[in-house]
């Protein structure tokens, strides 16, 4: 009896699971890669099919294709992860398919020589469960000891944070001229045409971009290709409307469309400033990047996700002192994407990007993507007791952040607006207050990169979560429960020292009883080889 029960429960399980993919699967639209040998296609919206390659073009026009796209309109011949050309993936857009005829059509593709692979694109979501209730009591900056790791700097006189750090918003927009957030949001002043040392300008009692810098050029072209971000002065839109790019990265003002701005307030709200909210980074910068297509209603999902991390990851790379941004990614789902996984290396290794994301809101013992990729630090969310009550638990989740009744910034509708605050629960939250500390350490710690921020944040996590959570959870909520006190204090990992040198003395062929003195000059020269590689192996951290 037991064994068919478990059968029928497995069975249960794969029957959800297969539904559950089927309605995250996108029905008007699918991605293939070119192999790396075939070149690049010229696409445009023209709404018509015509590559250099017979078979593809008899493909899509058997199945109603409308057009093609790149994927990732940014990337370059250099962006790659093994096989897998970033600018060799491809959107293949179609009216409403049933499952079974994308599936058909995702068969064919992938008997076509020129083709790598083929793979559903997605939905992904914002991972947040907003309550009705305003609380201005940020319970969550004491607890994990941001507080008492601003004393770092407070008590020299000095303000926390470092306007070079970069924190990025990669979700449904910043609503930018929040006057919480305004002071913080990244200006790219290698776009400042006019040369008046900003890119964001006060006009007629409102924020906007600056109209001196909006020439319709590419002024900083670090990827020489000058059809590419135009006039990005304070971040991108991949998304926009109906998929097409530009440079504005507000969102739209309806209820659906706060999330972005909420994750904005919690990376890097102005600190100090006698209004608002508190943030750990204290005064860090701010980029925006929507990857929501406006057209959709108050049911918001992420549509071009992988695209704005790529760009967070570009801007940090070529655009800041320290050669790397910290991108947060507040949404997924529970599906792997090799193309995903692809974008994330590219974005980590080749442009040295500390990757952050949300596990999910489901309580389950689930990979979660893109929290769960290779290169991400995955963020699972505790209450105020250090309890992980409903936040997604998985072998992969990194570290464990406060993640329930979480106050920050909502889309400010007209200027002084005191109600634009909101409190909300859900590892969307949870993500943005952990990148928020790792902001913090990159303040204090301006020399440390990618891999040492990346560690310390997780080494330095406090334990005391599993103290207090139930067995279940051993080993699946992270290291610990972020703790930015413990990250600025301790010193970096590895520590190395030289403890002793191991040798032998070989007796000589001159009747020397205490050896050979050659053998004297060959320890030394090895105690300096030893040295020599301990000072590599600090050097490379």
């Amino acid at each position: 009896m037991k064994i068919k029960l478990k059968i029928l429960f497995i069975l249960f399980v794969m029957v959800n699971l297969i539904c559950a993919s089927s309605d995250n699967i996108r029905i008007d639209r699918i991605l293939f890669c070119l192999d790396k040998s075939v070149e690049p296609l010229s696409t445009n919206r023209n709404y018509t099919i015509d590559t250099a390659y017979n078979q593809l073009n008899t493909i899509l026009k058997r199945y109603g294709v409308i057009y093609i796209e790149p994927w990732l309109p940014g990337a370059t011949h250099e962006d790659y992860d093994g096989d897998i050309y970033l600018n060799r993936i491809y959107r293949v857009h179609f009216n409403n398919r049933s499952i079974g005829e994308i599936d058909i059509l995702k068969d064919e593709l992938a008997t076509l020589n020129i083709i790598h692979s083929v793979e559903y694109e997605y939905k992904r979501y914002p991972l947040y469960t907003p309550n009705d209730q305003y609380y201005n009591n940020q319970w969550f900056l004491p607890a994990i000891n941001s507080n008492d790791a601003w004393n770092l700097w407070t008590d020299l006189g000095d303000i926390p944070g470092n306007p070079n750090v970069i924190l990025a918003s990669v979700d449904l927009g910043v609503n930018y001229d929040h006057d919480d957030l305004i002071n913080n949001i990244w200006q790219n002043l290698g776009e400042d045409a006019d040369g008046n040392g900003h890119t964001l300008e006060y006009s007629g009692g409102s924020w906007i971009l600056d109209p001196g810098d909006l020439n319709n050029i590419d002024d900083d072209d670090w990827d020489n290709n000058a059809n590419t971000y135009i006039d990005d002065l304070i971040g991108w839109d991949p998304a926009g409307l109906n998929g097409l790019d530009d440079n504005n990265p507000m969102p739209p003002e309806s209820w659906g469309w706060h999330h972005g701005t909420h994750v904005a307030g919690l990376l890097g709200a102005t600190t100090d400033n006698s209004k608002g909210i508190a943030t750990s980074c204290f005064d860090c910068s701010i980029l925006s990047v929507k990857v929501s297509d406006e057209n959709q209603g108050n049911d918001v999902y992420i549509t071009d996700g992988y695209d704005g991390i790529l760009y967070a990851a570009k801007v940090g790379f070529y655009r800041t002192d320290r050669g790397f941004s910290i991108i947060n990614n507040s949404w997924g789902s529970l599906y792997f994407n090799i193309f995903e996984q692809a974008t994330i290396d590219v974005a980590h290794n080749d442009y040295n990007a500390i990757i952050i994301a949300a596990a999910g809101n489901d309580h389950v013992d689930a990979a979660h993507y893109p929290s769960s990729y290779e290169h991400v630090i995955s963020v699972t969310a505790t209450n105020s007791q250090d309890r992980v009550n409903w936040a997604t638990y998985h072998e992969t989740v990194d570290i464990a952040s406060p993640g329930e009744g979480i106050t920050s910034t909502i889309i400010q509708s007209n200027p002084n607006n005191e109600s634009a605050y909101d409190s909300w629960s859900g590892t969307s939250m949870a993500s943005p207050v952990a990148a928020s500390v790792i902001g913090l350490l990159s303040s204090f710690n301006p020399d440390w990169g990618q891999t040492q921020l990346e560690t310390m944040i997780v080494a330095t996590s406090d334990p005391v979560i599993y103290d207090i959570n139930s067995n279940y959870l051993d080993g699946k909520i992270g290291e610990g429960r972020v703790d930015a006190l413990r990250a600025l204090s301790t010193p970096l990992f590895p520590h190395v020292t030289l403890a002793e040198i191991d040798y032998q003395v070989i007796d000589g062929d001159d009747n020397n009883e205490y050896g050979d003195p050659r053998e004297f000059a060959t320890t030394a020269a090895v105690t300096k080889i030893a040295e020599d590689v301990l000072n590599e192996i600090m050097t490379s951290w």
